[in-house]
């Protein structure tokens, strides 16, 4: 990089040819050497990329806020510490897999590299592709050329067999296997023709596979024994069979990589690397984990254990999900599994639980009635107006749309001289916060107006017994509808106060305050506000965050902080609302049914509140789903932690990711 005066560089090799590798090295060696003021290197996996949506500096601050969680902290001119640093150019972009990217878009992702690199020419960056990609992309055979501005480039070689039958004898484990290197080799260099094996394991990729595949560990012996005839070679197969992955994932530990040298069986480098890769999982998964549990692992979950046949299944149900729904992203990443299930489950869900919170409430099918209207209408107006800022924005537009709806809305009935329903000040205020849950200011301004001006024209002062099935369903629709709409799509990093949600608090409690003292008196009015403010301000004043870290994170760290922070503010809100719940109706109804309703209030509000800061509670339903329709283990994430121990992922910060991406789609591809 010292040689390159822009500190440009794109890096360029085949398919297995150690690029990833490369990189990682190189951002090893120039920590080691980095003087003081240096840009610091940082490694990004291009593939979660999208160039036609997303641009590459506003990609690249998300990013670096979920690996390296302090970087989306404020900085000093109010912008997220990350992006700060990338303006200032002292973050050395090494992006990875160029290739991963589309092919019809990977072109627009070098127009905007450049564009990103343009106003900041003291931005060091390294590039890495697959050479014919990139040959493809930058000079195509039917529109514009475009190129990386200012950068040179160096490509990878292969490697010479030499090196690669020291590297394969040398881990053999023992002078029986390596014997048998020795006889494949030979072979080789005796051949007239070009093998196809040849060619092949001069990748680094398929070194590694054919050493996992052929060079097994002790208690993978009895198997292999069982495959391999009295020579220590494999027993033929039945001529004319067929060859299939199901075939080669029986056939995994093979006895003797001869085999390896059959042209009719492996008559192309395509027929042995996919071989290759069939076996990697059944071998991975046949090897002895020698290493400990992962620092994050209890020692308990050291004593699940998959069969190969049960790790191949998760594995290839993992990476068609990745290669389909999520088109060809390498990066498994635990927050986006949700997204995997029905999008309403997580709302249908607390839809169920806040059922109950209907039936309980003291007060007439105005309240059900209203809430529907008032999600309808910040659901409209989130389609005209999307959120922006932060979350409290919307609770502070469904407060302010509340009294004003309630206030117009009773106006005109007195001036129709219209008896008002009894206790509508208070479900009044129900009426507005709910929108606001959907986020924006606008939407809940919106929604709060409308949901409380109708909530006070429709029904009968009196309870009818419809009421509280009228309740319960608006309840539920409305929950429903605030959890699919309005969850939290990244995860927390822990939480921080708000201010707006600390003012929304205390403006709530006063307006509860007031309600309750012109409907049951003074004190009751004095304790319910008391209460709404000290208990709204502390719930509505946490606020998910990124939270501060010494090291960049590692995805168990991630799920372990998210989960915290969903049932910190589960039970903060659920506390705030069921304890005001229980004093305003209290003290209209008595005490009995004060604490139903807090419970019920308390339960639904709490969940709700939870799966809006946090993505465990959407991670959890997915991943329950999923697991009860066998496509993932019920322990995903120690399945996960101990692929990675097996080297069959690999990780990168937060996120995990297929040992390949050749790998991936060759289990894609599978039945």
């Amino acid at each position: 990089m010292s040689r390159v005066p822009t500190g440009r560089l794109v890096v360029l090799g085949e398919p297995g040819s150690g690029k990833s590798v490369l990189l990682m090295r190189l951002v090893l060696d120039l920590l080691a050497h980095r003087r003081h003021g240096d840009p610091v290197p940082v490694l990004v996996p291009l593939a979660s990329w999208d160039p036609d949506r997303e641009e590459l500096d506003l990609w690249l601050e998300q990013r670096l806020g979920i690996d390296y969680p302090w970087l989306g902290d404020p900085g000093r001119t109010g912008s997220s510490k990350g992006r700060e640093l990338l303006d200032a150019g002292w973050i050395m972009l090494v992006l990875d897999g160029l290739d991963e990217i589309p092919d019809g878009v990977r072109g627009r992702a070098i127009a905007r590299i450049n564009d990103t690199l343009g106003p900041r020419p003291n931005l060091a960056m390294v590039l890495s592709s697959r050479s014919a990609a990139f040959a493809t992309t930058v000079r195509p055979r039917s529109g514009p050329e475009v190129r990386v501005t200012g950068a040179a480039g160096v490509e990878i070689e292969a490697l010479d067999l030499d090196t690669v039958a020291s590297y394969l004898r040398d881990s053999a484990g023992g002078p029986t296997n390596e014997a048998r290197w020795q006889e494949v080799f030979a072979a080789l260099d005796a051949g007239h023709d070009p093998h196809p094996l040849s060619r092949l394991l001069t990748t680094p990729l398929m070194a590694y596979l054919a050493r996992v595949a052929y060079n097994p560990s002790p208690d993978a012996a009895e198997d292999i024994a069982c495959r391999s005839g009295p020579d220590g070679r494999p027993r033929e197969r039945a001529r004319g069979a067929e060859r299939d992955p199901a075939t080669d994932e029986r056939r995994a530990l093979v006895g003797h990589p001869v085999e390896l040298l059959d042209r009719s069986e492996f008559p192309t480098p395509a027929a042995i690397q996919a071989h290759l890769l069939d076996a990697f999982i059944p071998a991975s998964y046949a090897r002895q984990r020698t290493s400990p549990p992962a620092r994050t692992a209890t020692p308990s979950r050291s004593k699940y254990r998959w069969t190969r046949g049960q790790a191949a299944h998760f594995l290839t149900c993992l990476a068609r999900d990745l290669e389909h729904r999520r088109q060809g992203t390498t990066d498994l990443r635990w927050w986006d599994l949700p997204d995997a299930a029905p999008r309403i489950l997580a709302g249908a869900a607390v839809g169920l639980v806040a059922v109950p919170a209907g039936v309980v409430m003291p007060f007439g099918a105005w309240l059900g009635v209203g809430m529907i209207v008032g999600v309808a209408v910040a659901v409209a107006g989130r389609r005209w107006s999307p959120p922006t800022g932060s979350f409290n924005r919307g609770l502070a537009g469904g407060l302010i749309g509340s009294l004003l709806g309630s206030t117009f809305g009773l106006g005109i009935r007195s001036m129709l001289g219209i008896e008002s329903p009894a206790g509508y000040l208070v479900s009044g205020l129900a009426l507005g916060l709910v929108p606001g849950f959907l986020g924006g200011f606008r939407a809940g301004l919106a929604g709060g107006v409308a949901a409380s001006f109708v909530g006070a024209f429709v029904g009968r002062p009196e309870m009818g017994d419809s009421a509280p099935w009228v309740n319960s369903v608006g309840f539920a629709i409305a929950a429903a509808c605030v959890v699919t709409l309005g969850h939290s799509r990244l995860p927390a990093r822990g939480l921080r106060w708000s201010p707006l949600g600390i003012l929304t608090g205390l403006g709530g409690g006063l307006a509860l305050g007031i309600a309750v003292t012109l409907q049951a008196g003074l004190l009751d009015g004095l304790l319910s506000g008391l209460v709404g403010a000290v208990g709204g301000s502390f719930g509505a004043g946490l606020e998910a965050k990124p939270a501060p870290a010494t090291a960049a994170a590692d995805p168990q760290t991630v799920l372990d902080q998210d989960r915290g922070t969903f049932w910190t503010t589960a039970m903060a809100g659920g506390l705030a609302i069921g304890i005001a719940a229980s004093l305003v109706i209290g003290s209209i109804l008595g005490p009995w049914r004060g604490a139903l309703a807090g419970v019920a209030d308390g339960v639904a509000t709490g969940l709700a509140w939870g799966f809006l800061q946090a993505r465990y509670g959407s991670f959890t339903l997915a991943r329950c789903w999923l697991a009860l329709r066998g496509q993932v283990p019920w322990r995903l994430m120690p399945f996960l932690a101990d692929a990675h121990r097996r080297g069959v992922l690999r990780q990168v910060g937060a996120t995990y990711q297929l040992r390949h991406a050749e790998l991936q789609r060759r289990l894609a591809g599978r039945p």
